[in-house]
């Protein structure tokens, strides 16, 4: 039994190789370069959005 002030771990996937090989390589860097990586999937998603929205611009100035 946990303590309350525990969380209850999460459930586990399945480990294929590259997962165990990403979990591995991802433990391996410290916290302060865990943030860094981490703060690229929003910006990421967010430059995607931007070229959408030019391309989509781009397409009915020239239809």
């Amino acid at each position: 039994m946990h303590a309350p002030h525990e969380p209850a771990p999460l459930p586990r996937a399945p480990n294929g190789w590259p997962q165990r090989l990403f979990g591995r390589w991802w433990r391996r860097q410290s916290p302060a370069r865990q943030d860094r990586y981490a703060t690229l999937g929003p910006l990421v998603s967010v430059l995607l959005f931007l070229a959408a929205i030019i391309s989509a611009f781009w397409y009915l100035r020239n239809e």
